[in-house]
């Protein structure tokens, strides 16, 4: 008699521990889009206009479980001011003095958006 072989797989090895700058990176995307656009359901409509995402996948990205990535993450920058300062900032790309302005209502936004196009514009002819 041939004894039955079960087809669970061990469960050594199988632990996936969350990386401190995922966390990070969820937390400042959740945290810019809250203070954009609020606590509302409309803040989940609006991400999902934006976007072309889920109810469930916005639900997930407002609440900081989880965080966009790719195609989602620029879709977000271009629609959000904000979004964009928190993604340049994260990448240590904006000088510390620009830092401050993340908010979408700062009145100094304009000009930190100005400056960074003409930083490209300069980047590129070089």
């Amino acid at each position: 008699m041939r004894i039955k072989m079960g087809t669970s797989v061990p469960k050594t090895g199988t632990t996936v521990h969350l990386d401190a700058d995922q966390a990070a990176y969820r937390k400042a995307i959740a945290d810019t889009l809250r203070r954009e656009l609020g606590h509302t359901r409309q803040a989940i409509k609006t991400v999902m206009r934006w976007t072309g995402a889920s109810e469930r996948t916005a639900k997930y990205w407002l609440s900081g479980e989880r965080g966009p990535s790719g195609e989602h993450l620029i879709r977000l920058a271009q629609h959000s001011d904000a979004v964009l300062i928190t993604i340049l900032t994260m990448a240590e790309r904006l000088p510390e003095q620009r830092r401050q302005h993340r908010c979408a209502g700062c009145p100094a936004r304009d000009l930190v958006l100005q400056n960074l196009g003409q930083e490209w514009k300069l980047s590129e002819g070089s």
